[in-house]
């Protein structure tokens, strides 16, 4: 039996984030151009990918390995208390990332990729996977801890009622 964090309603499911994600594979960048994510391209602010660096596949880093797609979740593992966390849009489609990031796309369409986003950017989350740390130079988490996390999933309508409810009430924080 899983010990819960907290409790939530009886329609929904604390789940381990590795049952919803797809696995992770080593993926080189091939073509003579990528597009590259780094820690550095992301906005940790805004909690957005700004700027993927577009690199020499003959120069790729070797951390160069991690596929993105269109609505995968990139979580940086270095240092996560700095929240280096965005949602990949279709710019971002094809992208390749760092090993630094745990990657993790829906493995199946009850799985709103923004509602995704939301959770493993709230405080719960990273508070909880902060408790992984380790190191002292550049203190990370390995990607078997991310596994591990429990993640809330109410059914698919109510993810996305609150998907849409946050994002109005974000809207209303912009300056006009």
């Amino acid at each position: 039996m899983i010990e819960v964090p907290f409790d939530v309603p009886d329609s929904w499911a604390w789940v381990r984030l590795s049952s919803i994600c797809q696995p992770q594979g080593s993926h080189r960048p091939t073509g003579k151009l990528f597009r590259y994510i780094d820690i550095d391209s992301i906005d940790n602010v805004r909690c957005k990918i700004i700027e993927p660096k577009l690199l020499s596949t003959a120069d790729a880093p070797s951390r160069a390995r991690r596929a993105v797609a269109k609505g995968s979740v990139l979580f940086s593992m270095v240092r996560p208390y700095l929240r280096n966390i965005a949602l990949a849009f279709d710019e971002h489609d094809g992208c390749v990332a760092s090993t630094g990031f745990y990657v993790c796309t829906a493995s199946s369409d009850s799985i709103d990729s923004e509602w995704l986003f939301l959770c493993m950017k709230s405080d719960y989350f990273v508070n909880a996977i902060n408790v992984h740390m380790r190191g002292d130079n550049s203190p990370s988490v390995r990607k078997d801890d991310m596994d591990e996390m429990l993640v809330p999933i109410p059914p698919q309508p109510e993810q996305n009622r609150i998907v849409r409810e946050v994002a109005r009430l974000l809207l209303l924080l912009q300056p006009n």
